[in-house]
Parts: structure tokens; sequence; C-alpha cells
């Protein structure tokens, strides 16, 4: 017998989710995570409702304590002709959260349901067996886990991934974001940036408590030329916005999915941005992690019953998603400025629900 039904290896929303709805399908679930139980994610922390609406369908509501002030945020479009070419969605709002106590609460929330969770403990590898066989690693001690469904949840430079499908070519796009004491005119929103001179992908502005975030992403992965972009792009904040930055508290830089969806092999899978699951239009990734990660507890349950690898059944539960990132990918690529503005203008005009 092995020991877990489930091993999730990674601890972030989905992982944690992973983890979550295995365990309440009745399994026997392990989840390791490489960090402790304060790690810092890099984000900008923003959950859309469609998010949120996936949270409370597991019965979860987000506490108070989560929430970065201004809790809600509206959505501000500026598009290429500046500030006053733009504007604000009508009746849209998203959630402004706190990614690092985000994550804790998802993992707790997992624990409570009888998850069991090892932290700072590294995944090394796995050999695809029956069942599944995995060597960790935890300070100095290296152990190994059996499992008979092994999900990998470990990020955009997953090692599951890479023991999976080794040399495989995947793409990533390059975020940075710089935490200001500042001062500017912005309302309480995600002011978002379409405007190819200011990004090749995408820029954003959004308030956090005392802070005023400012984020640039491009797919072009090298650090000098993000760099010359967010200088160019706060230059542009300056005069359009009177943004006054103050000091400058931190910088992180990551990497999110560009391109790439690899579902997994066999009885291992892959959620999340380990997958490749990243909308290439906004960068968005929480409700996808979210999203896969139920979608793998439930491929899981199908696998049972009908005795059939997991990577099948989870690639029958996640097609909708697919679907979604090749086409959002296909947009984002292919918008000029005209394009984006006929994007933004349409958002405009629309009236989303609350």
């Amino acid at each position: 017998m092995p020991d877990f039904d489930v091993v999730v290896v990674g601890g972030g929303p989905a992982g944690a989710i992973s983890a979550l709805k295995c365990s309440e399908l009745g399994f026997k679930v392990l989840l390791i995570e490489s960090g402790d139980v304060k790690r810092h994610k890099p984000c900008a922390g923003v959950l859309t409702p469609m998010c949120v609406d996936v949270l409370r369908s597991l019965g979860m509501s987000i506490p108070r304590n989560v929430m970065c002030s201004p809790a809600m945020l509206g959505l501000y479009y500026v598009l290429p002709n500046g500030e006053n070419s733009g504007g604000r969605v009508q009746n849209f709002k998203f959630l402004n959260v706190n990614r690092d106590l985000f994550d804790q609460w998802l993992r707790q929330n997992a624990a409570e349901s009888g998850v069991k969770i090892l932290y700072t403990t590294e995944f090394l590898n796995m050999r695809e067996s029956n069942p599944i066989r995995i060597l960790a690693k935890q300070g100095c001690k290296i152990f190994e886990i059996t499992t008979r469904y092994l999900i990998g949840a470990d990020g955009v430079f997953s090692k599951v991934r890479k023991q999976l499908y080794g040399l495989a070519k995947v793409n990533f796009e390059l975020i940075s974001q710089e935490y200001w004491m500042a001062k500017g005119n912005f309302e309480d929103c995600l002011y978002v940036f379409f405007r190819k001179e200011l990004a090749p992908g995408y820029a954003y502005v959004v308030l956090k408590n005392d802070l005023c975030l400012v984020g640039l992403g491009s797919p072009k992965s090298d650090y000098a030329f993000i760099l010359t972009y967010i200088n160019q792009f706060k230059k542009r904040l300056r005069k359009e916005f009177a943004f006054k930055p103050r000091s400058l508290v931190r910088n992180d830089v990551w990497a999110i999915p560009y391109a790439f969806l690899l579902h997994g092999i066999g009885n291992t899978i892959l959620v999340g941005d380990a997958a490749g699951f990243c909308n290439t239009l906004t960068g968005e990734g929480i409700r996808l992690a979210i999203e896969t990660g139920v979608a793998a507890g439930n491929a899981i349950q199908d696998a049972v019953s009908c005795d059939r690898p997991l990577a099948s059944t989870y690639r029958d539960r996640v097609e909708r998603i697919t679907r979604f990132i090749c086409r959002a990918h296909q947009f984002a690529t292919g918008l000029t400025d005209e394009g984006r503005e006929e994007f933004v203008n349409f958002e405009l005009g629309r009236t989303p629900f609350l």
C-alpha cells in the first residue's frame, strides 16, 4: 500500500486547493512545500469576481485579515493616448489581498480538512511506477514517499514538470513589480495600461495599504530590458497621474508562464503555473490555479471510478480552461495599439456583473 493516495508538490493556490479538494473527496493527502509557513510570493494580489465565486463554491469566504486597504478595487483601463482616453469599467470589483496571507489561509483550510503538510521540504525526483516513488529532502534528511497519484503545483519552474517532460521548451514572461511609498492621482482601482511604448505586454498600478505597486510584464526574459520599460512607465505616471515616488520599499522580479500547456503523464499531473495556466493578456493566474486545483481533485475521483490514467481524466476536466488559455494567448499576441483601443472601448461599454 502506498503511503498516501495523493501527494501534492507546492503550497500555492493550485497546490492548496488541489490538496483540499482531494481530502474532501476522502483521499489521504500529503502536501509538501519548499518554503516555510510565511513564504513570500511576488504577486499583485488581485482576485477577480470569478475567482471569488470558485472559492465560494468550495464553502470558503476570504477573511478580513487577508485583505489589503482598499479591500475592493475597481478596474481602470488606460488607452494608448493617455489618462483621459481610458476610463473605469462600471460595476466591476476586484478583491485586494495580501498574497502571502492569502496563501497561508488556503493552506490552513487544507490542513483543517485533513491534509498533512510538510514545510521546508524539497521535492528531489520521482519514479513513475505503481505506486509512484518520490524522493524528498527536509533539512539534511532525505526520505522516500510513495503515492498513487502525484500533483505538481510547484510553479513556473516546476521540478515535477521537468521530471515528466525533460528538456521540453517552455516560455516565460518576466514581471517586475516595485512597492513605493508614493502619492498620485489614483482612484481605488487596478489600473491596467495596454500601451506598446510602455510595455511589450502590459503595465499596471494598484494601491495596497500605504504602498503603491507599479508593475510591468514582458515576454522578453531580460531584466535590463524590462528595467528600461518600467522606468519609462514611471515617467508617464508622473506626467499623467502626478505620481510622486518617495521611497522604494521592495522590488520583486519573477516569472509567469507564457505560451505553453503541459497537463501531465500517467498518474502525474500539473496544475496552475506548473502546467502553464496563465492568461497572456492580463497575467492572471490565481483563478486558473484554483480552478485547475478543483479539476485535479475531481479528475482523481474520475480516475479511481473508471480505472483510467489520471492525466487522461484531468485533460478532460480542464478542456474548457485549456481552450480559454489558447484563445487569450492568440488574442493578446495579435493586438496592435488600435486593437488594444478597440478592446478597451468594448470593455468600457459593457456592464459586467458585480
